[in-house]
């Protein structure tokens, strides 16, 4: 058949729309181009396109086409490979990666590389895949990708230090001088705790027999090798810092193996501390032998929970049941020392008020899944969450009045907590706002949800912190400031230079309680 419904010409019609569409795509703006993809994605002849045509269709869906096309992409990438065409290899690879990361699960071939405050950076890997395999579909070895990523890095860090500033966005990013390893050493000679800062540069120096070193938890990007012979167990970093006068930063050197993750998978100790000429005066603190107060772990038993759990409780010196003092509900009780002996301090000194507190230890560790998420914030495990509702917000504060004889009155109580548990304190001060008067939250990673009923004039006093380097913790913190702002709710907001670390958080609980009830 030579006229228009004729097999040949239909398969000339389809190809050519193909064809035509791809043209277009390559040339369009890239506002238009994802609706091009759109129509590619959906033209019957796309099935059965071979060679260069493949390989086209393979890169315009894999880049413009958004996850729902990478499968379809890569066949068509692997079809047009096995046609011999050139990069068809590598548009496979990466489409399998993409997917392979989007469904949670590490890269195989090794081609997606993300960002991480500002460094580029190997997304993880899963090993699956070796050198041979790599070559096969074009690739380069796996160490030629990590030289080469290096090499770009210590680029940008130039290049950084030379312009001033921080990039668009960024509140920190790894800038580098090529100080010499003489001077490091000497610096780190000078003082062991082995950082310094330059205006608004901060250096990390220490040695190491590790394959890497990072130093966490706060600034957590690899340091760099800088010594050799003598020194080859020399490590540095420099990092610029917004607003670096005004920081605390806790920091320890720990170390990496060859893949660059974690010595054992355990972060290690944070020995030292970073602070700023402006930042908040340092509070004073009591060793364990200089407590004035009590410290005190119990077992309560509890009914929600069809188990016993730990609280550790503390009782400021002298006290007494009958005294009714208030009283602060907090969670991760397994981690209060730190608090306690800056809370101990300011009693004795008087610059924070007499309280009781009585934090819940954490759900134990080797359940299923991260307990301590589900039983803090709603969502996760409905039944965990309502069961260890029950026992924190009645069981436990039953207890405690009976046993410690802590107030009952609303505006006597608070709840505490921070990372998780500062969704865990946020929600229970929302659900059982007739409970509890205060609600103290820090670095929070649960921003509030814009249909909640949140009534001010009933709502507890809310007291907010997080670390302006805590990334999403801060986004989430500061976003419950401005729906508290809005919604002319009481409560009080600090923004500090930190970063998802302890430090600010055991500094900023005595204010909060001298706020609360000083």
């Amino acid at each position: 058949m030579n006229g228009d419904g004729s097999p040949a010409a239909s398969e000339a019609s389809g190809s050519d729309e193909v064809r035509d569409l791809l043209a277009r795509i390559e040339m369009a703006e890239s506002t238009e181009a994802p609706m091009l993809v759109q129509l590619l994605a959906r033209t019957p002849e796309l099935q059965q396109a071979q060679g260069a045509t493949a390989l086209r269709t393979a890169r315009a869906l894999s880049v413009h086409g958004g996850p729902q096309l990478l499968s379809i992409a890569g066949e068509l990438a692997a079809r047009a490979h096995r046609d011999g065409q050139a990069g068809a290899g590598v548009v496979f690879a990466e489409c399998a990666d993409k997917m392979s990361l989007l469904s949670g699960r590490p890269q195989q071939f090794g081609t997606v590389v993300t960002r991480h405050l500002g460094d580029l950076v190997l997304a993880p890997i899963d090993g699956t895949v070796d050198d041979e395999a790599r070559a096969r579909v074009g690739l380069p070895t796996l160490t030629h990708r990590l030289t080469e990523i290096d090499r770009r890095n210590r680029e940008l860090a130039r290049e950084r230090a030379a312009e001033g500033g921080l990039p668009p966005g960024q509140r920190i990013c790894r800038v580098w001088r090529d100080l010499s390893p003489e001077f490091l050493a000497a610096e780190l000679d000078a003082d062991p705790a082995g950082c310094w800062n330059d205006g608004d540069e901060l250096t990390f120096v220490c040695r190491s027999d590790a394959a890497g070193v990072l130093p966490g938890p706060v600034i957590e990007l690899p340091m760099w090798r800088v010594g050799k012979g003598d020194d080859s167990d020399l490590w540095a970093l420099s990092v610029r810092i917004e607003r670096l006068p005004e920081a605390v930063i806790g920091y320890g050197f720990w170390p990496l193996d060859d893949a660059g993750s974690l010595l054992g998978g355990q972060r290690g100790p944070v020995p030292h501390r970073f602070r700023g000429p402006e930042a908040p005066a340092e509070l004073p603190s009591h060793r364990g032998d200089e407590l004035q107060g009590t410290t005190q772990v119990h077992t309560v038993d509890s009914t929600s929970l069809r188990s016993k759990r730990k609280a550790t409780v503390y009782l400021p010196p002298q006290h007494t049941a009958s005294e009714r003092l208030p009283v602060l509900y907090a969670t991760d009780g397994n981690m209060t020392g730190p608090y306690i002996r800056r809370l101990d301090a300011g009693i004795t000194n008087g610059t924070v008020p007499r309280f009781v507190l009585v934090a819940a230890h954490a759900a134990p560790m080797g359940g299923y899944g991260n307990e301590r998420a589900m039983e803090y914030l709603p969502g996760l495990d409905n039944d965990r969450f309502d069961r260890h509702q029950r026992f924190f917000v009645e069981e436990l504060t039953a207890w405690a009045e009976q046993f410690l004889g802590v107030s009952d009155d609303r505006n006597q109580r608070g709840v505490f907590g921070a990372s998780d548990g500062g969704g865990h304190a946020l929600t229970v001060g929302h659900m059982h706002r007739d409970k509890f008067g205060h609600v103290m939250a820090y670095s929070t990673g649960m921003p509030p949800n814009e249909r909640m009923d949140w009534n001010s004039a009933e709502a507890p006093f809310v007291h907010l912190c997080a670390g302006t380097l805590e990334g999403g913790f801060h986004q989430a913190t500061e976003a419950w400031a401005a729906w508290l702002h809005f919604a002319k709710s009481p409560h009080e907001w600090t923004e500090r230079v930190c970063g998802h670390d302890l430090i600010q958080w055991i500094e900023e609980l005595p204010r909060a309680i001298a706020r609360a009830w000083g």
